[in-house]
């Protein structure tokens, strides 16, 4: 269909406040290294799932929990209508509209019965927990190292929630944009699907890629420790248990890559990357699938990779087990993997971190490091806490 500048008579902010109070699935991002945010709604009655590869899949938005074998329950929210939004000239663009519906009047017809400011009570409830978090976890990271100290593993992923309420004036809108601001390395999006819930995060890395030039791009990302403008990136020192611990995840790739007997990739890194005030290490993959006639790498790879060795350790499969026995709550969306498939013609699936879900009377916020035999469990619960700090100076700024 013919993009029509502006033809909507509101302004962008206006149709996102819109759209938060509704009942639809929808979700809002923003890519790495661009300034562009686009908004997708769903006016399926329900939520649906994807049931199909994605190189097969209609242009929309999939969202999946850190536990989903086969990726059965992947969520996909349809894209029946998108704006596409450009922060610096305060202009948005009609993109798609597959229901041919007039926007305009949609937007006066709900608006009456959307004039309710408070969005978060669709949410649910939730109980404050912060107290035993602590020691919880410190007792859990001392788990993990004994069982590493016993060879059952090398590394394990481990995390932990930590619940905020909400400050006063709390704005969604004033919220997403500041975090695309202060994480323009990293993928930022908001998604609610009904039923379902709420999101919002930055994520620094990519899972699979697939771009309309047919190359395939994926990232091995591991170790933290806090940036400071005054140190150039190549100047940065970096301790053996975070080179090792990455070094882990670029192993777990390329072998990944053996298994299906692609031997054609090029790799770049490590390199000291920064994501919000938080540095990390991070090797890039690439493959050209129209040279290695491998046209179905993306939906490949994505199961191969879920979930990733970055946020189960290694063996994935003997530390994932151990973090589903011990961590003693449910991840749901946090370590899973989203973002948009086949919107004009590409794909960019993330990892879900450095990210929070909404409930009615206040947020929870997810973080968690790789601990190895030299780990101490009170750097990891500091770790732990500058990661939640970090998101949480962004969103109350």
């Amino acid at each position: 269909m013919q993009v029509v500048q502006n033809k909507i008579k509101t302004s962008f902010k206006n149709v996102f406040e819109l759209i938060t109070h509704t009942d639809f699935s929808w979700a809002t991002w923003r890519l790495p290294a661009t300034t562009t945010q686009s908004l997708i709604v769903d006016f399926s009655d329900s939520f649906q799932f994807l049931d199909t590869e994605i190189e097969q899949a209609k242009s929309g938005f999939v969202i999946s929990p850190f536990v989903n074998p086969e990726l059965k329950q992947t969520y996909f929210i349809e894209e029946n209508f998108r704006l596409d939004y450009s922060p610096e000239k305060n202009i948005f663009q009609e993109k798609k509209n597959s229901n041919y519906i007039d926007f305009q009047s949609f937007i006066e017809k709900i608006t009456p019965k959307k004039q309710h400011k408070n969005w978060n009570k669709k949410c649910k409830k939730l109980t404050n927990q912060n107290s035993s978090l602590e020691k919880n976890h410190l007792d859990l990271v001392e788990k993990g190292i004994k069982a590493i100290q016993g060879k059952h593993f090398q590394k394990v992923v481990l995390s932990r929630r930590k619940i905020i309420e909400y400050p006063a004036e709390f704005d969604l809108w004033l919220a997403f944009q500041n975090l695309c601001k202060q994480y323009p390395n990293a993928f930022c999006y908001i998604f609610h699907i009904p039923s379902v819930g709420m999101w919002m995060g930055a994520s620094p890395e990519i899972l699979i890629s697939t771009d309309k030039n047919n190359i395939f791009r994926t990232v091995a990302l591991a170790g933290t420790q806090k940036y400071s403008a005054d140190i150039s990136l190549n100047q940065m020192v970096w301790g053996q248990k975070e080179i090792e611990e990455q070094a882990m995840v670029s192993r777990y790739i390329i072998n990944c890559f053996k298994k299906i007997r692609l031997r054609e990739f090029e790799e770049e890194g490590p390199k000291t990357v920064v994501a919000g005030n938080l540095a990390h290490l991070k090797t890039f993959f690439e493959v050209d699938m129209q040279a290695t006639n491998f046209s179905q790498l993306g939906s490949v790879m994505l199961k191969l990779l879920h979930p990733t060795s970055a946020v189960c350790g290694m063996p994935k499969d003997v530390s994932e087990k151990f973090i589903l026995e011990n961590e003693n709550y449910d991840r749901e969306f946090y370590s899973g993997f989203l973002g948009p498939v086949n919107i004009d013609n590409e794909t960019h699936i993330f990892v879900n971190l450095r990210c929070l879900q909404f409930f009615e009377n206040c947020m929870q916020l997810y973080a968690g490091g790789g601990i190895t035999e030299d780990s101490v469990p009170e750097k990891e619960w500091l770790e732990t806490e500058l990661k939640c700090r970090t998101l949480l100076d962004i969103l109350f700024n």
